[in-house]
């Protein structure tokens, strides 16, 4: 049931009983399967219970996440631990919070508080499908068919119907050609109605900034064989790996905590371990020294932020041979929660088995 309270949209509402009284509790649903990874979310929900805050004075913030696996709730828990200006709590969907578990004591109340007004339910004017085209498109701007079908985890032949299906809705149209772009194929963006569409079943109201949603990067590296590599990255993975399950993946991650930004960034489960799989291309207009000390860098920093919720990592290189060889150079003590895969970049879908506490190499 979808409530509204001013111009924000909430996906419930609950009034929880605790032992000195009822809450007023406002739900805001996420699925870790939705198209954004988990650090994006902070600055919307902030903006969105300051507005509550202001109006409705003791409310509180239930975020309930439906998700494969437990490294997206862990993260997005990490992500949304401070800042907030109600007390708010993070669970699994389906799990009733503890009273101890909000980041601050609630308000409570001896009776139950009045109900937020609910949203007449509506019809979806866009298949299941077509959602996961806007959704994939309306994070990462504009995008061929082969990566969109990537990052939705969709056949070509399927988002070729989506686009057809959501062009006729007005929701979708083509990217203006660029004469100096590097790759030149037909590109796909949202128009208007398709970008405003997708934010409200993101549950992100109208006039609240939701632009942590955007892939990283620069925008004019867009059509760039580097930038195609690192958005086909879930399918290079479901290509190479075909037992392996790839929940999602993403291009150009932001990562709080951290400096350094992943090309490509994947998450699911091989060999029975939840695992991160970190994407770096090319590296080849750099020197050997350079390429080592940043291999070393990059390495630490993804062993830590997988270390913090205890899941295992796949680090890859997709370079030339010499690239490969240099970056070896920066990877040593290698432990046995991780595995160092070396590919090409243009020799898609083709990785070289993974093995724990190793560096294993795809023969060319």
């Amino acid at each position: 049931m979808t409530v509204r309270f001013g111009n924000i949209t909430f996906s419930d509402w609950a009034s929880l009983e605790y032992e000195d009284g009822f809450t007023d509790t406002f739900i805001f649903h996420i699925d870790a399967l939705n198209g954004l990874p988990p650090f994006g979310y902070r600055p919307l929900l902030q903006r969105m219970t300051a507005r509550l805050n202001n109006k409705r004075r003791g409310a509180s913030l239930w975020i309930q996440v439906d998700a494969p696996g437990e490294w997206y709730l862990m993260e997005l828990k990490r992500s949304l631990s401070r800042g907030f200006k109600v007390p708010h709590v993070v669970t699994a969907a389906g799990q009733i919070p503890e009273w101890a578990a909000f980041s601050r004591r609630p308000d409570e109340w001896h009776s139950k508080c009045t109900e937020p007004p609910a949203i007449k339910a509506k019809l979806d004017i866009v298949s299941m499908n077509e959602l996961k085209c806007l959704r994939v498109l309306a994070r990462i701007k504009e995008g061929q068919i082969s990566e969109i079908a990537s990052l939705a985890d969709l056949d070509e032949t399927a988002v070729t119907n989506a686009i057809s299906a959501l062009r006729e809705k007005k929701l979708l149209l083509p990217a203006p050609d660029k004469e100096d772009a590097k790759i030149q194929a037909p590109y796909w963006k949202l128009s208007r109605q398709g970008l405003s569409y997708t934010m409200r079943r993101w549950n992100a109201p109208p006039r609240v900034d939701f632009t942590n949603r955007r892939e990283g990067g620069d925008p004019n590296d867009i059509r760039t064989p580097h930038r195609h590599v690192s958005r086909m990255w879930p399918a290079w993975l479901r290509s190479a790996y075909p037992k392996a399950e790839i929940w999602m993946g993403w291009s150009e991650v932001r990562i709080p905590g951290i400096s350094v930004r992943p090309d490509g960034l994947a998450w699911g489960r091989i060999q029975g371990f939840e695992t991160l799989f970190w994407l770096e291309v090319g590296d080849n207009h750099k020197g050997n020294n350079e390429i080592e000390v940043d291999t070393r860098t990059r390495l630490e920093q993804a062993l830590a932020f997988c270390r913090r919720t205890g899941v295992r990592l796949v680090y890859a290189q997709l370079s030339p041979n010499w690239v490969k060889r240099a970056a070896q150079w920066g990877i040593t003590n290698l432990p046995n929660d991780a595995g160092v895969i070396m590919g090409h970049e243009n020799i898609f879908g083709k990785l070289p088995m993974i093995e724990w506490g190793k560096i294993t190499k795809q023969n060319i």
